[in-house]
């Protein structure tokens, strides 16, 4: 969040320069596009050419430093820029699952969940997949609320453009820890992933 708010403030600095600096300019400008004999004539001065060429170029210069901020912030991949909650909880959750795994496996855990949000059986949301009682340990734990790393972010980022190693998985489960053993080696295997088997 303190980088999110650093880029806040370089922004709005960079704002208030614009248009400390360019005010002036920007006031000659408008009148001269539009009637610039007119406009000369009725505040009797000579107008430059030439400032106002440097006003605009001023404009142009401090437009492009505002948004090499915002392509900085937008490339970086942490949860301190992310907006979107249905991103930020499929990364939580993803996290909370599968934090050690492959990087193959993490978007395979979010993509059971979207695969879920996409079937009847399910609820129709990622919320609602996810909070559905029982089915997830780190919601039972709270481990749901750690904050995700960057993988996790990335993963979810992966999952949310259409990527699902699972293979259409609704189900993973990891066969040391599973409490349902018994039902879930029952289900269709779609893929096995790290410690994780995927299922159907």
């Amino acid at each position: 969040m303190n980088k999110l708010k650093k880029i806040i403030s370089i922004k709005i600095l960079i704002l208030t320069l614009v248009f400390t600096l360019v005010f002036p300019y920007l006031s000659m400008i408008v009148p001269i596009i539009d009637t610039p004999n007119a406009y000369a004539s009725s505040v009797n001065i000579d107008i430059n050419e030439d400032d106002a060429a440097k006003g605009l170029a001023l404009v142009l210069a401090l437009t492009l430093i505002s948004n090499y901020f915002d392509d900085k912030a937008n490339a970086n991949n942490g949860i301190d820029n992310i907006e979107d909650n249905d991103l930020r909880l499929l990364a939580r959750l993803i996290h909370a699952e599968s934090r050690g795994e492959p990087y193959k496996g993490q978007i395979a855990v979010g993509a059971v969940v979207l695969n879920r949000v996409k079937s009847e059986q399910f609820p129709n949301s990622i919320r609602g997949v996810v909070y559905q009682d029982g089915q997830f340990t780190p919601v039972e734990n709270g481990q749901i609320n750690l904050a995700p790393n960057q993988t996790s972010v990335k993963a979810a980022r992966a999952v949310l453009k259409g990527k699902d190693p699972s293979l259409g998985a609704l189900y993973f489960y990891n066969p040391k820890k599973a409490r349902t053993l018994w039902w879930l080696s029952t289900r269709d295997t779609t893929i096995e992933i790290g410690n994780h088997v995927f299922a159907k």
